[in-house]
């Protein structure tokens, strides 16, 4: 396992913390729970060979004691889904918000690519803004409503898997999307997800607004 000081001296350029660290107050908490089962889950989902892989809802990460925790505790009392985002990640290439707070944990580690909400201005954002969060193996964490986030980066050769546990139907398609649209509706991709990408990106390709200048980000572990 790279360590936080080794990510440092790989990418000098990119501000990256420990989700321990006072830095990731304005973007989300630990959260101290027994996460033995859920570790055990994790570790059962499958890696893809390459890219990324995303599945929202999961019956077996939904059945465990821990998800109906989260849906009173962090969710307050409403209905969530637990998925996993799993891959070999490690580009920023967009970053999305939601309106309700996001579980993560991960077996591997991973680096979370972060933004606040104050930084975004009509969609735009620069990615000198970006800061990475280093979270270790079996950590749980609360990510922020409106903390603008994407798929993790992977800090083993191979990959990263990730829990996603948000509330239920969120990424979910819409009936028509509009990135032509004026103010914040310009942004809504799918349910409960506003999406603003860089135009050296697959989501750019897609069709997703185009909001982030400055380098793509490319975390380093090699």
């Amino acid at each position: 396992m790279i360590s936080l000081d080794e990510l440092r001296r790989r990418n000098p350029a990119l501000k990256l913390y420990s989700v321990f660290d006072p830095a990731f107050a304005p973007y989300g908490r630990v959260l101290e729970r027994d996460t033995e089962a859920l570790c055990r889950a994790m570790c059962a989902t499958p890696l893809p060979e390459s890219g990324n892989r995303y599945v929202a809802s999961l019956p077996e990460l939904e059945a465990l004691p821990l998800c109906a925790q989260l849906s009173e505790s962090v969710f307050g009392g409403m209905p969530v889904q637990a998925g996993f985002c799993n891959g070999h990640g490690h580009r920023l290439n967009a970053l999305e918000y939601h309106k309700c707070s996001e579980v993560n944990f991960s077996s591997r580690g991973l680096v979370l690519l972060l933004a606040l909400p104050s930084q975004l201005k009509d969609g735009r954002l620069d990615s000198g803004d970006v800061v990475g969060f280093y979270l270790p193996p079996q950590v749980l964490v609360e990510i922020h409503p409106l903390v603008l986030h994407f798929a993790p980066c992977r800090v083993i050769d191979e990959g990263f898997d990730c829990l996603v546990v948000l509330e239920k139907d969120t990424n979910s398609p819409l009936e028509r999307v509009d990135t032509a649209a004026p103010g914040e509706q310009k942004l809504l991709w799918m349910r409960n997800k506003w999406l603003t990408c860089h135009p050296d990106s697959p989501q750019a390709k897609e069709g997703a607004f185009v909001g982030i200048s400055g380098e793509n980000l490319d975390l380093r572990i090699g």
